[in-house]
């Protein structure tokens, strides 16, 4: 033992003194993090593996469960999903070096989410840095601007007490186990000046790695903690929506209600009539009626129409959530004729200048700002809705009676509105077209107002992009311990196919990933580079830089894989597929090809609808 200059002597609940230093250090930093923290996914690598024998060790002792994965990229968005799910921070452990840097994407979307995302990085000693040492990068602060904190532990200063094992106190801010509970409570932290978000530890680690023969006989002792801390509550702003006066508002208010949107500000706008233009993840397109359906045709709608003159008639609107989705939505709330409000009750982990000139904290505000809606504009919108919803499923199915097969988009909304799981959207296409067409709630009965758990939607729309999206999903299945579904396009399957790869070790997840294949990128025609591709001379060139068409076999990769493959048709074999989910184990991919050619010209006829 090391010789320590404190008051009282070491604080030891448990002696591996005769073990490797760094497996010791390990078990201190795990021991302080799963006070908290139940998932912990593992790439391997050899200078992670204290950590790696630690972390067996803690899911023997039934304190953790470890998932093993072989991509750290794959493995990162893993651990987001998990962590999404469960609300609790989950970590992600990767040796040093590249397989470090991979974790980035993760991080990135952990932070604009909020997602209490751990990630773990094991390091040369510092000694090395610079030294041209394999596998030797500086990653100390290299995810800095992204993580609520980081701390940096370096076994070698436990020789000199700057760091210590054996505490003097259970709170000795000088031991690595307290350093790490620390850390993992910034990533939970929520008040009015901090959201939850990723947090980075980095361990320099000395050899050996690996753990020195116990005393004989003696098996895995018990060294890690459980839960001893009650779960962070958060403080609502006010007593609740019944507390709202009665009073009916003299504005026409409308609420966007984006990406995340505090529940308290969905009961409020459903409780007091207010219509709503809900994205999918906003929790908001669960309640009945008051989600205005097919509100993005309404925006968007031919000048004195009826649907134009309820836009032009929009005098306040809150804010709640994230608004990412659709340019319209985003030209309302940038209107200089129409006073925005966000309410924001805690703090997030975004901002956008163009959105409020105010911000609302507190229901009393909000109430005061929205009042009541009245009952005649309310009941403009919802028929408004009501109206373009129909013209949406006319004029889908008619264009896919026209030409003979299914759209993407048609796809899009029979699987959001029939699928009795959970359900991750991927990014790009799929998940516009859930908002577009959907009705989430008319062929569940009984679900109006509430949303049901077995149905949540989840998104990566922090950053939106394509990159471990079914990674994710696996997260989500994890966690929830039973099946859940990805609708993905197929660039946003192929850019994730390391989330297939599950080591033989390794329960796979009981995840269906539902694959809208058009053989390449659909949403760059239906944006500004569409009208140039249709240019004399420029189609080839947009197809080549934007479309990226590909040809790969998916049935192919799923017999790779060793998981099963169905290719769904029509709409009759994919609702076949997606029935009973509890009979299934595993993973299953569900392919349905479409042509994405049509999608312009379909988008188009959606626009010109007869809106009154």
């Amino acid at each position: 033992m090391y010789s320590m200059a404190a008051e009282r002597g070491p604080f030891r609940e448990f002696d591996d003194s005769h073990d490797a230093e760094s497996l010791r250090l390990a078990r201190r930093v795990l021991r302080g993090l799963t006070l908290h923290m139940r998932h912990v996914v593992l790439a391997p690598g050899s200078r992670s593996a204290p950590l790696a024998y630690a972390l067996a060790e803690a899911e023997q002792l039934g304190v953790l469960k470890l998932h093993i994965r072989t991509d750290e990229r794959s493995a990162a968005f893993t651990a987001l999903g998990i962590a999404m799910a469960t609300g609790e921070p989950a970590g992600m452990v990767t040796t040093s070096g590249t397989a470090a840097g991979n974790l980035l994407p993760a991080v990135m979307e952990a932070d604009m989410s909020g997602v209490p995302l751990v990630v773990i990085t094991a390091d040369r000693p510092e000694r090395l840095q610079g030294t041209g040492a394999n596998q030797t990068v500086w990653q100390q602060g290299m995810f800095s601007g992204r993580v609520r904190d980081e701390l940096h532990l370096e076994q070698s200063d436990l020789r000199d007490g700057s760091l210590r094992l054996e505490p003097v106190s259970r709170d000795d801010m000088l031991a690595a186990e307290t350093q790490a509970a620390l850390l993992l409570r910034a990533s939970t932290t929520v008040n009015d000046r901090s959201a939850p978000g990723p947090v980075h530890l980095n361990i320099g680690f000395a050899d050996p790695l690996i753990p020195a023969p116990g005393p004989r006989g003696t098996g895995t002792q018990r060294w890690a903690r459980k839960r001893v801390l009650p779960a962070q509550t958060v403080d609502s702003a006010a007593t609740g929506p019944e507390a709202a006066p009665m009073t009916e508002s003299s504005h026409r208010v409308l609420f966007v209600m984006g990406h995340q949107a505090p529940a308290e500000a969905v009961e409020f706008a459903r409780r007091l009539g207010h219509p709503m233009l809900a994205e999918p993840t906003s929790g908001a397109r669960w309640t009945d009626l008051a989600p205005i359906q097919g509100y993005r045709l309404l925006l968007q709608s031919p000048a004195g129409s009826r649907a134009a003159d309820l836009t032009a008639g929009v005098q306040r609107v809150v804010v709640a959530g994230r608004p990412t989705l659709t340019r319209p939505v985003q030209k309302l709330i940038s209107r200089q004729d129409v006073e925005v409000v966000q309410y924001a009750p805690r703090a997030s982990p975004w901002h956008d200048e163009r959105l409020p000139r105010r911000v609302i904290t507190g229901y009393a505000e909000l109430a005061e700002f929205a009042g009541r809606a009245a009952p005649a504009w309310a009941r403009a919108w919802e028929e408004a809705g009501l109206q373009a919803q129909s013209t949406i499923d006319t004029l889908l199915r008619q264009d896919d009676d026209a030409a003979g097969s299914l759209s993407s988009v048609r796809a899009a909304q029979f699987v959001a509105e029939r699928v009795r799981t959970p359900l991750l959207l991927g990014s790009s296409s799929v998940v516009r077209d859930v908002d577009l067409t959907a009705a989430l709630t008319r062929s569940l009965p009984g679900t109006a107002g509430r949303t049901d758990p077995q149905r949540r939607l989840y998104a990566l729309r922090g950053v939106s992009g394509i990159d471990g999206n079914v990674s994710a999903a696996a997260g989500v299945a994890l966690a929830a311990g039973h099946r859940v579904t990805a609708m993905v396009g197929d660039l946003t399957f192929l850019h994730d196919t390391n989330a297939l790869l599950i080591p033989a070790t390794e329960e796979a997840p009981h995840l269906d990933i539902v694959v809208i294949n058009d053989g390449g990128g659909a949403i760059f025609d239906q944006l500004e580079h569409g009208e140039v591709g249709r240019r004399a001379g420029q189609a080839a060139t947009v197809e080549r830089l934007f479309g990226t068409p590909q040809t790969v076999d998916v049935e192919a990769l799923a017999d790779a894989y060793q998981h099963e493959y169905i290719f769904a048709e029509d709409l009759g074999e994919l609702e076949r597929a997606l029935t009973h989910p509890d009979d299934r184990i595993g993973i299953r991919i569900i392919e349905l090809r479409t042509d994405r050619s049509r999608l312009r010209d379909l988008h188009a006829k959606l626009l010109q609808g007869p809106f009154t």
